[in-house]
């Protein structure tokens, strides 16, 4: 089989580093053997040009929820969700695993479904059963009973509750554990703004899973379990709002002495940028464009992560797709939104999806970089992303291991 060799007038790499113009990627059996410029490579392959487009990695979503629907409101996706059957649970995590991989996302973390379902929906794509992104999953989040994503069918209150309840998912072949160390906007009565566990038993549970070399994800909204969930160790903080019990958000919220205890060698802040602040982004040619009263209001909702990673916290940007209005097409504006919230570049926001969540999250070294030895999860879109994020958008194809996925647009010219 002939090497694959793809040009393009941009390529943004995913590890952080400036664009290189007039690229070419070569490919050979679903891994990246060569990265260079046009006319590097001489050996004998198909070459696709794709003019002026942007090639970049395979988009990496930390944070979803396949077997939600994305619905208007919280009661309607809890509604749906505890009425379908396992059948049909199954059926919408494949469905929107491909809505998300027409858009370029070659990658998703599932934060939390039922049970171990998702477990079943990760083979049938590893075993090519259905077309989908690469998956890691975690099965049920464990919660307390009466507590957020109760729901999902896995409780534990006690320390030895919760051990067993990391074993039991571990068993049953989790990639990473999902903690829900605080309640949450999408159950009543879970106390977003509390937690749910203590250190002594988030620590325990931590311990327990690094034991058994799995990551750990919580979620944590309130402020206090934010500071509990930094010293328990775990690996990725998920959504890390500082919410008071009060409701009150913000930079005036953050605990600058547990942001400091934040250990950048494996812990993460993971950024879910919620419904309000990707809605201006739709249909935005430029962000030239954007109203500067958005602009400001964007900026005032990621002062908190700009703190943070100012002092040197790794952050990842994800969406929560499937809770509130956060359907699974929508990712590249979220990546679109974080250069507004985050105040950064197109080339730093690239990166916070792809090499840096791939760090995050156990896969580095496999994907998320245009780097030799990288599997082949690409994204091709139309001009050039590095000046323009807002072409994060266009897609024009996909490749996942090599094998052409998604093909919106012919930009190509195919030569042997």
């Amino acid at each position: 089989m002939a090497d694959l060799v793809l040009r393009a007038g941009t390529l943004v790499d995913g590890t952080g580093a400036e664009p290189a113009y007039e690229p070419e990627v070569v490919v050979r059996d679903g891994v990246i053997l060569q990265v260079g410029s046009v006319g590097d490579y001489s050996g004998d392959a198909d070459v696709v040009d794709y003019g002026d487009a942007t090639i970049m990695p395979g988009l990496i979503d930390c944070h979803c929820h396949l077997q939600f629907g994305a619905y208007e409101s919280h009661e309607r996706t809890l509604a749906v969700h505890k009425s379908a059957t396992n059948e049909e649970r199954v059926m919408t995590a494949i469905a929107n695993g491909q809505r998300a991989l027409a858009t370029g996302v070659t990658t998703m973390r599932d934060t939390g479904g039922y049970l171990t379902l998702n477990m079943v929906v990760r083979e049938a794509l590893r075993r090519g059963l259905a077309l989908g992104p690469r998956l890691l999953v975690c099965g049920a989040p464990i919660t307390t009973t009466g507590g957020h994503l109760n729901w999902c069918g896995l409780r534990a209150d006690s320390r030895d509750d919760v051990i067993r309840a990391v074993r039991q998912m571990v068993e049953a072949g989790a990639d990473f554990i999902k903690v829900m160390a605080t309640g949450g906007m999408m159950t009543p009565g879970s106390q977003a703004g509390h937690s749910q566990y203590d250190l002594e038993t988030l620590r325990a549970l931590v311990t327990d899973s690094h034991r058994l070399q799995r990551h750990v994800a919580a979620h944590v909204l309130g402020a206090d379990g934010c500071r509990d969930a930094i010293d328990a160790g775990v690996d990725t903080l998920e959504h890390c709002s500082w919410l008071t019990p009060e409701g009150i958000r913000g930079q005036s919220a953050v605990d600058e002495e547990a942001v400091e205890r934040i250990d950048a060698s494996h812990q993460s802040v993971h950024m879910t940028l919620a419904a309000m602040n990707r809605t201006p982004f739709r249909d935005l040619a430029h962000l030239d464009a954007l109203p500067a009263d958005e602009r400001e209001r964007i900026r005032a909702a990621g002062a908190n992560f700009r703190y943070m990673r100012e002092r040197g916290v790794p952050h990842v940007v994800s969406t929560d797709a499937g809770v509130i209005d956060t359907p699974f097409h929508e990712f590249p504006l979220s990546v679109i939104s974080a250069v507004v919230a985050l105040d950064t570049t197109p080339v730093d926001a690239v990166h916070l999806v792809t090499g840096a969540a791939a760090k995050a999250i156990g896969l580095w070294g496999l994907t998320g970089e245009l780097v030799p030895g990288r599997q082949a999860d690409l994204l091709v879109v139309d001009g050039d992303a590095a000046e323009n994020i807002c072409n994060i958008a266009r897609t024009v194809s996909v490749f996942l291991g090599g094998r052409e996925v998604v093909r919106k647009r012919r930009l190509a010219v195919l030569a042997r």
